[in-house]
């Protein structure tokens, strides 16, 4: 029953993320982008969209609410003008500071009881199976 606790945990991860982040009227989709920006500092939709692995289509609609909220900046790329080079405006760069925190809070609860050296093998293993089935579903492409 692993992956049915780690879908649970998933899910309710979703919620609480999307309940913390309300106010500045963020919903998961766009936080996702945000946290991609946040860990690559400049993208185009393309890659944040492999790397999601979600429609290039709905990467594009939650840009446009980011650019339209102040919190993705977006220029042209002069090799490449049908591609837009993306970064986190300074608000993006605030908004991550506190998606982060509302994370942390996350994280120390769902590891409540869980001693340091059992929780830093959990992020290990977890990080490995993250990879091997980012790769798994790049070679089935």
């Amino acid at each position: 029953m692993f992956m049915n606790d780690i879908s649970i945990i998933v899910r309710h991860m979703r919620v609480f993320a999307e309940r913390r982040m309300a106010e500045e009227g963020l919903g998961f989709p766009e936080q996702l982008v945000i946290m991609c920006l946040a860990a690559s500092g400049t993208s185009n939709q393309e890659r944040i969209a492999s790397f999601l692995d979600i429609d290039k289509g709905a990467v594009a609609k939650t840009v446009a609410k980011l650019e339209a909220k102040g919190l993705v900046d977006g220029r042209t790329n002069e090799d490449n003008r049908r591609e837009k080079i993306l970064s986190l405006s300074p608000a993006g760069r605030q908004a991550i500071e506190r998606m982060q925190d509302a994370l942390a809070s996350w994280e120390d609860h769902v590891f409540a009881g869980v001693d340091r050296e059992d929780r830093l093998a959990a992020e290990r293993a977890i990080a490995r199976m993250a990879q091997n089935s980012h790769a798994m579903i790049r070679n089935e492409d």
